[in-house]
């Protein structure tokens, strides 16, 4: 072989083990996809003081929790802290689609 064909192998040699992928790679790649995964599921703002978000207990121009987006039955709500009222209302009331 001439210089310039082994100097063409030896680098085809190098490129071929700098892309192999191994097993160990992989789980490490799909492990730090999982976790990084699950922290953002979990990483929720605390919920706001019924205070904050000016919660009342009552309908506002004919608004009400049982009808947000925001409410979870039976009483409580992903927004706002502590026992909410279906008939309730708050100052981040988002309408259902």
């Amino acid at each position: 072989m001439t210089g310039l064909v082994k100097g063409f192998a030896a680098a085809l040699g190098e490129r071929r083990a700098a892309c192999r992928t191994t097993r160990r790679g992989l789980l490490g790649g799909f492990v730090g996809l999982a976790l990084g995964a699950s922290a953002r599921g979990r990483a929720r703002p605390p919920p706001i003081s019924q205070q904050a978000a000016q919660y009342q207990p009552s309908p506002h121009d004919g608004m009400s929790c049982a009808m947000c987006t925001f409410f979870r039955p039976p009483a409580a709500c992903a927004v706002v802290a502590g026992a909410i009222s279906p008939r309730g209302w708050c100052k981040f009331f988002d309408l259902s689609d």
